[in-house]
């Protein structure tokens, strides 16, 4: 339950003659010497910040992401894995961890509240929470303020049938008391609204914050798990030192410039930009990835997220690029970039045109005449935007987002743009930011080719981004080349990067729909377990090992399509060129892959084993190489070998008619409908909670996962000789 205080809510104030003084914190660094104050629902901040709380309103960061069938889904997929230790635990737990050594650790701090992690369970628990919604959990061990239940019991008793999405906990009714959906994952029920929880990354969420906590990240240095102190008091951080007082003193803007130089930096994204999986150590794999904090030596990870390493590594963060000045997260996803201008420069042989980052508008932090006491006067500066554009789009109907967000969240698809020509719409921000995202050039293709030979079409790819592209959830933001060559009729020789149109009656569609957006490229065939879909209803669900623990590949096979191995593993010259990152499971020896041969019989590794895993829970490695390095061209071959004269007659074709057309284009799909059909099984009837979550179906698929295509394209034409 949350109790809303009624106040108007300041951050961002501007320049102007200092109002307060002596606001460095004294005693212990991190601390804020001002008094507590509970977190805040964005609508407070509304009277003082109107163009903020509209530009955060449509990002998906606001609202959306907590609500999302897809998180709810990864999240819960997760937890049904591994007995729900990813749910949070809370101060009055009575669960505790006993070690190695016999050790009893009380299991009573959660992923956001615990100072250090001497154990992987205190890191799963709330793991994903707390960054998409971390205070709930700090303000959970007040039961008052509890909005996500701890689940009862412990690993091995966990029953399934009763875990909910995490969505259903963020309702409230109209006097601001928790409603719980009466079917377990189903509609919110007649007069809720949104509760503070579902508000997801909000203003306080940024603005409380007192610094990076070195003593939580893995390698004291930042990085992932949340590793940001919050001062959960009325000091706001906002951009600006010597800011003005706020009218009616609910809050105060803070003036420490250490802080200040925090959120401006792109140090502050480092938190939850990176994902470090805990993972108990598989044989020897994860030996070299442990925390190294005191007491930390058992605590494991791979890296499933590195964004913000990613940054921290590349040629923004530093003058050796384009710009000659270091590019911030902030540059780009708070800035009018992509609309504000482009530059024309030069990357290795590429001559590149794209929009130009650390583009500001100028305009007030504030409304004047409502922020400050007696109409205190405000100057314009340049301010950034809210809109923090990425590249998720909501698989959410509209009437759903009204329900659960409210009924003046706005449309993703809204017409028109605010007052810089900034698009309202959260969809053409988006395809804007992937068009100015990489470019493609073949001019280093062959000229000529020869019937029965082959010849070589070069793609030469760079990627325009702070970070390698794609990024952040890379391994299943899908960026590939779609390539094909042609003669002057059409005739088409060679295709790579292309969808076919199936059924998929794993989710019901037991007929081709005529979409190509639910389609997954060639390069693989697989369909996932779900999980533990035959146990008996009334039993609790079974104590699992990874031999047996369901999310494991039912099939996988190569595609026609199979660039990924065959380009890397034996340095063949064709097939698919694929960007996404891969989830990877490392099987060894001895352990089950989790189906069988032709023959029926259990398959099982002789010797290590990897192959990609469509499940986040169920990976123990990522290989992170085939993304686009920022500003680092890479040129991908492909050895076309031309028909011969005889092969042609057999096809009853007279002659291929010159010159050859090569198209090359880079698309984009935000997320594999594999994979989304792995989750819509996993949270359907037939997954381990035995009832439908109401979270994911092929009609959503279908209606509402859209590929991008053509980001960049080139086209070059090849002669034929005799």
């Amino acid at each position: 339950m949350h109790r809303l205080i009624r106040c108007g809510l300041v951050f961002l104030i501007v320049l102007a003659v200092p109002q307060l003084v002596g606001q460095t914190p004294v005693g212990n660094p991190t601390e804020s010497p001002f008094k507590n104050q509970d977190y805040q629902r964005p609508q407070k901040c509304l009277p003082c910040h109107q163009r903020q709380f509209d530009e955060l309103r449509s990002s998906v960061k606001s609202g959306y992401r907590n609500v999302s069938p897809l998180f709810n889904g990864l999240e819960l997929s997760a937890n049904l894995l591994n007995g729900g230790l990813l749910r949070p635990v809370y101060a009055d737990s009575t669960k505790s961890l006993t070690l190695a050594d016999g050790t009893i650790i009380p299991f009573n701090t959660n992923m956001f509240t615990t100072p250090a992690f001497r154990d992987i369970n205190q890191v799963r628990a709330g793991f994903c929470l707390s960054c998409h919604n971390g205070p709930f959990m700090r303000d959970g061990d007040n039961p008052s303020k509890r909005e996500v239940a701890e689940l009862p019991g412990t690993v091995a008793n966990f029953v399934p049938e009763l875990i909910r999405p995490l969505r259903d906990y963020h309702l409230v009714d109209s006097t601001g008391n928790q409603i719980l959906p009466s079917e377990i994952g189903g509609d919110p029920p007649p007069g809720a609204g949104p509760s503070l929880g579902a508000s997801g990354i909000t203003c306080d969420m940024c603005h409380n914050i007192g610094g990076a906590d070195l003593n939580r990240s893995f390698q004291a240095d930042g990085f992932a798990n949340i590793s940001i102190l919050f001062n959960h008091t009325v000091e706001k951080v906002g951009p600006f030192t010597q800011p003005v007082a706020v009218r009616g003193s609910f809050h105060v803007s803070s003036n420490d410039p250490s802080k200040i130089a925090f959120l401006r930096s792109g140090a502050f994204c480092n938190a939850c930009h990176d994902v470090r999986v805990p993972i108990p150590v598989p044989g020897d794999l994860q030996h070299a990835e442990h925390d190294i904090n005191p007491g930390g030596q058992n605590v494991t990870y791979f890296r499933l997220e590195n964004l913000s390493s990613e940054w921290q590594l590349g040629a923004y963060n530093s003058t050796n690029n384009p710009f000659g000045k270091v590019i911030r997260c902030q540059d780009c996803h708070m800035s009018m970039f992509p609309f504000g201008g482009s530059t024309s420069y030069q990357v290795g042989d590429l001559k590149i045109t794209s929009p130009t980052p650390s583009v500001f508008a100028d305009n007030y932090a504030a409304v004047p005449s409502v922020s400050t006491d007696d109409n205190f006067p405000l100057q314009k500066r340049k301010v950034v935007n809210h809109y923090f554009t990425g590249v998720d789009v909501p698989l959410l109907y509209p009437d759903e987002l009204h329900a659960r967000l409210g009924a003046d969240y706005p449309d993703p698809n809204q017409p028109g743009a605010d007052e810089y020509g900034v698009p309202k719409s959260l969809a053409d921000r988006r395809q804007n930011l992937l068009n100015a995202a990489a470019r493609i050039s073949l001019d280093k293709t062959d000229k000529a080719a020869q019937l029965g030979q082959t010849f070589t079409v070069r793609a030469e790819c760079v990627g325009l981004a702070g970070h390698r592209f794609p990024a952040g959830f890379s391994q299943e933001r899908t960026t590939y080349i779609q390539l094909s060559v042609t003669d002057n009729d059409g005739f088409l020789l060679y295709q790579s990067g292309y969808l076919v149109d199936k059924p998929h009656p794993e989710t019901g569609e037991m007929q081709p729909d005529g979409n190509l957006d639910d389609e997954d490229l060639e390069h693989v065939h697989a369909t996932v377990d779900p999980g533990n879909h035959n146990r008996h209803p009334n039993k609790p669900y079974p104590a699992r090992s990874t031999a047996n623990a369901g999310h494991t590949n039912q099939v996988f096979e190569a595609g026609p399509d199979d660039g990924p191995d065959s380009r890397l593993y034996f340095g063949f010259n064709e097939g698919l060129v694929l960007f996404r990152n891969e989830l990877t499971r490392i099987f060894l020896p001895g352990q089950s892959l989790g189906r069988s041969d032709a023959a029926g019989n259990p398959m099982m590794a002789s010797k290590p084993h990897y192959e990609e895993t469509f499940s986040a829970a169920f990976a123990n490695k990522v290989d992170n190489f085939r993304s686009l390095q920022p500003l680092v061209p890479r040129t991908f071959k492909y050895d076309i070998t031309m028909p011969t004269k005889e092969e042609l007659e057999a096809m009853g074709i007279d002659s291929i008619k010159a010159p050859l057309h090569v198209h090359a284009q880079i698309n984009y799909d935000h997320f594999p409908p594999l994979f989304i059909r792995f989750l819509t099984r996993t949270t359907g009837p037939n997954g381990p909670t035995g009832h439908d979550l109401h979270l994911l179906t092929e009609k959503r698929i279908d209606d509402l996962v859209k590929n991008l295509t053509n980001l960049t394209s080139a086209d070059i034409t090849v002669n034929i000789q005799e």
